[in-house]
């Protein structure tokens, strides 16, 4: 399975850049001539999503037409890189001096050496090195077991692209975790899984977006020489050595990718006014729409970035009209708004609004408004988030990127990201305080590098004697936050390797395997086309496209109205879901489950990850037990492994 996989993974890599090498053409603008592989790449990823949003809301997003949506990009791709090579080969005619008489000396036209050539051996050694490490990442992201989470994961996100390519949608009313997401991340691990399986979840963070994020890195030092060349190596060697922290498949690195892509567009076109440049703004857009599509907390970030563009913009042109500072991101965002609203239909679809926050829709308030304990351990937790060491290092590579030599503008871009991780960490601080590395890391730490990046462009046009401090301050900073990651990153080193190592002797399922021929076998007792309830482990194991089927996750966060009544019984339940048209319950023995659905987790165990004990007990109890009595009344009509199916309509 692995091998098709990477090849499968490789041609969306180039759809990706099709799609965007034939968006940067389509605009001719000539802020877009040389956009590089990496950002071309995350324009189609972004063209993508907003394709595959469009299909979504059609219930059209089935894996046959994702296929041709990634066929017809790698189709763009082949054309495009066929027409550049044709042009790269093509004779070019003879300069009129190097025209001679026979006898007479010739000038011939010589290339100039290559960086690699001049610089040597350590530099050709210094590429392999991190195109190495490109390719590692890239490959060990196909047969990647880490960071599973069986509370989010397995119950839920790798069910989800399974449900897209089955359904052509994400409808998920009971769905917790899909009511906060528009389900971009989703329908990427969707694309995947038309060859993999729910093992290729972690292809788009660690494989696809990591690869964007290099290439683009690799195009800004483009032109880099001399000493900057050897930290801009440093720079591109802790991007690949430090890992970002994650536990689960949800959108890490890939959110991060199109904010470094966003930040890298409105680059080129910020000193640009809307008036007769109405097509340079759309790229821009079309970015903050794709990583709004991975989950809320880029959302949040893509308009602080916009909102720190508009202030530098008003601050630097006083003297101008505030509408032409105003406008040409006034029109960007109505352009993720426009390119957002098939996702927000069919979030409204799912769940009963469009946006989520600041919308409830199918959420619980109580899940929402829930007042937690401003306890000492908190409290504790939040200061040693802030002044650990991970968090430290980030704020020294912050001030540096603000301070130094680089894009105009990228302290307010600063400014309005700080803002909204602060705004983030104090979203999510009352939950887990220690968790926040895994927000903050994917957001702040690719932008940082690309600032970064750019001040080494920008020192080596200083005058000789001012360069050298900036490259000191750089390298200094780069080798503290290796050195604090250090360990960290070894380990992860370690992991992509025995990745691939054992790629193929492993049993690649998270479940024993012997379980998913019990979930077939179980389903197969349902008519086809009967609507069904599911509250498994596996939910990517049930076939999408034979029943209609919704599942619970977190019990009591979402739910259609008037919402689970808890508290009210069994037979209140049963009632509850026979008006919503379900006639089966295919539910897991609470006492054999893998873990969100074990009894003996919500009675017994204090995990310090349980962010609502207060709520999620009492709510997971009360299904739990009215289940339990549907096995004792007699409604349990078929058991395989550890999943039973009930006949709601049986009397």
């Amino acid at each position: 399975m692995s091998f098709p996989v990477l090849l499968w993974s490789l041609v969306i890599f180039a759809s990706f850049w099709g799609y965007g090498e034939a968006l940067r053409r389509a605009l001719k603008r000539p802020e877009f001539e040389d956009l590089g592989w990496g950002l071309t790449a995350a324009w189609g990823m972004a063209a993508t999503l907003a394709i595959g949003g469009f299909l979504m809301m059609l219930s059209l997003a089935k894996a046959a037409v994702l296929t041709g949506v990634v066929l017809a990009g790698a189709a763009f791709a082949l054309y495009f890189f066929t027409q550049r090579l044709t042009s790269a080969t093509a004779p070019q005619p003879a300069s009129k001096k190097s025209k001679s008489k026979k006898g007479k000396t010739t000038e011939e036209r010589t290339s100039p050496p290559t960086q690699a050539t001049s610089a040597g051996y350590p530099t050709v050694i210094a590429n392999i090195l991190i195109w190495g490490l490109a390719a590692l990442a890239f490959a060990s992201s196909i047969a990647w077991p880490h960071q599973i989470d069986p509370n989010d994961d397995l119950v839920c996100y790798l069910m989800l692209p399974q449900k897209i390519l089955a359904t052509g949608t994400l409808i998920e009313p009971f769905s917790f975790q899909r009511a906060g997401t528009f389900g971009g991340q989703a329908l990427l691990q969707a694309m995947v899984m038309i060859v993999g399986n729910e093992t290729s979840g972690h292809v788009p963070d660690r494989g696809l977006a990591m690869l964007m994020i290099f290439g683009m890195l690799m195009a800004t030092l483009r032109g880099v020489t001399g000493p900057a060349w050897w930290i801009g190596f440093f720079l591109l060697l802790a991007f690949w050595f430090v890992p970002v922290p994650r536990i689960s498949t949800n959108g890490a690195m890939t959110g991060g990718c199109l904010l470094v892509a966003l930040v890298a567009t409105f680059s080129r076109v910020k000193s640009l006014r809307l008036h007769g440049n109405l097509a340079a703004f759309l790229p821009a857009g079309l970015l903050a729409a794709a990583a709004s599509s991975i989950r809320p907390t880029f959302a949040l970030v893509a308009a602080s970035t916009f909102a720190g563009l508009i202030i530098w913009r008003l601050l630097q042109n006083r003297g101008s009209k505030v509408s032409d500072n105003i406008l040409p991101f006034l029109f960007s965002g109505l352009a993720c708004i426009a390119m957002l609203i098939p996702f927000m239909i069919v979030l409204y679809q799912s769940n009963g609004a469009p946006v989520i926050p600041p919308f409830s829709g199918f959420v619980s308030k109580a899940y929402q408004t829930f007042d937690f304990p401003e306890t000492p351990q908190n409290f504790a937790s939040l200061f040693n988030f802030l002044t650990g060491c991970p968090t430290v290092v980030l704020l020294v590579l912050l001030a540096i990127a603000a301070i130094l030599p680089g894009e105009s503008g990228r302290g307010w871009v600063l400014a309005g990201m700080l803002g909204a991780c602060c705004l983030i960490v104090f979203r999510f601080a009352a939950i887990a305080y220690y968790d926040q590395y895994r927000y903050i890391y994917p957001i702040m730490l690719p932008v940082l590098l690309w600032f970064l990046a750019t001040s080494l462009k920008k020192t080596i046009q200083l005058p000789d004697g001012a360069q050298k401090m900036p490259m000191r301050i750089i390298a200094a900073a780069l080798g503290l936050f290796v050195f604090v990651n250090a360990q960290s990153g070894v380990q992860e080193l370690g992991a992509q390797i025995q990745s691939l190592a054992l790629a193929k002797e492993r049993d690649r399922s998270f479940l024993p395997s012997q379980l998913k021929s019990a979930y077939k076998a179980i389903q197969e007792k349902v008519p086809p086309g009967d609507k069904i309830l599911t509250m498994v482990d596996a939910g990517y194991w049930l076939d999408y496209s034979r029943n209609p089927m919704q599942s619970i996750n977190a019990v009591g966060g979402a739910s259609p109205p008037p919402g689970i009544p808890f508290g009210k019984g069994t037979e209140a339940l049963r009632e509850y879901l026979l008006n919503l048209g379900f006639k089966y319950l295919i539910a897991v023995d609470f006492n054999n489950a893998v873990l969100l659905y074990t009894r003996r987790l919500w009675t017994e165990t204090t995990r310090p990850e349980w962010i609502y004990p207060q709520l999620w007990r009492p709510r997971f109890l009360d299904v739990m037990d009215s289940i339990d009595t549907f096995d004792k009344q007699g409604k349990v009509i078929a058991r395989e492994g550890n999943l039973r199916l009930i006949q709601l309509n049986k009397s």
